[in-house]
């Protein structure tokens, strides 16, 4: 099941800046896999240290011989280490899972290097399902590569969550796909999307663009990615001006003001169903 891979963006980006750090790892083209660069990588990542060098220079061939370079292969291992103790045929059914998502090689590689835990995917058809309902969406294979470099937990999210963040970014903020890929915003919640879009309304800094408007017209609106890739923090003090307990406080507001509301329509149903 795509739900049960679990992401936590933060951890990996964490492990690959340790890994830029590394000093016998920093170079990008590390040809041949040598003691030192296991050395390194086992420093990174304590328990990459039970596999034999027999292992490690299998998965390295495996890895190699499907066009990913030494360093892509440590970031992987360190990143996903469970990797390393699997057969070539597994790595390789991963790899051309994967590849039937047609991002071609050169940002498929990019994408796996970064979020290594994407290789425990063995649902096929799942992910080709997922993919072809995002690529409905944003247009492109290209786009649906950008989202998932952007908030890999996509992958993840049912369809229908999925549907109903995007409907309100394109609908109701009408804010256009280019501008949708560029940003983590799937990846909060919806309710935290809706929250921050009516905050910055109310306080008068969003204005929704003309439904006939040029999309490249520019706009004094704030990015979708200031708006959305931010701590509650940043979002309140740097894009709203205003401090973050007076956002906390509107949270709480609008909550029950949603609350009313659903309540009400809810009222008003049971009501006309008495009618009928």
């Amino acid at each position: 099941m795509l739900r049960k891979v679990l992401f936590n963006v933060r951890v990996v980006l964490k492990q690959q800046n340790q890994f830029h750090r590394a000093k016998h790892l920093a170079t990008p083209k590390i040809l041949q896999l040598e003691q030192i660069h296991i050395n390194e990588a086992i420093k990174l990542e304590p328990t990459l240290s039970i596999y034999s060098p027999e292992i490690w220079r299998r998965a390295h061939e495996t890895f190699q011989n499907h066009g990913l370079e030494t360093v892509n292969f440590l970031r992987i291992v360190t990143g996903n280490p469970a990797v390393l103790k699997r057969t070539p045929d597994k790595i390789i059914n991963s790899l051309e899972i994967w590849r039937a998502c047609q991002f071609g090689e050169h940002l498929l590689h990019l994408l796996l290097t970064k979020y290594p835990e994407l290789l425990d995917i063995t649902e096929s058809h799942q992910l080709l399902e997922h993919i072809a309902f995002l690529k409905s969406r944003v247009s492109t294979s290209k786009n649906v590569w950008k989202l998932l470099m952007n908030s890999p937990d996509l992958i993840a999210q049912p369809e229908e969550s999925l549907e109903e963040k995007l409907n309100y970014i394109i609908d109701v903020m009408r804010i256009e796909v280019p501008e949708i890929v560029k940003s983590a915003a799937l990846t909060l919640p919806f309710e935290e999307i809706r929250c921050r879009h009516q905050f910055l309304v109310r306080l008068g800094l969003f204005k929704p663009r003309p439904l006939k408007a040029d999309p490249n017209e520019p706009t004094t609106n704030h990015k979708l990615y200031q708006i959305t890739d931010t701590s509650e923090k940043s979002f309140a003090t740097k894009i709203c001006h205003v401090t973050l307990p007076e956002y906390e406080a509107f949270k709480e507001l609008y909550a029950k003001e949603l609350q009313r509301k659903n309540k009400k329509s809810k009222d008003e149903e049971e009501f006309s169903d008495e009618d009928d």
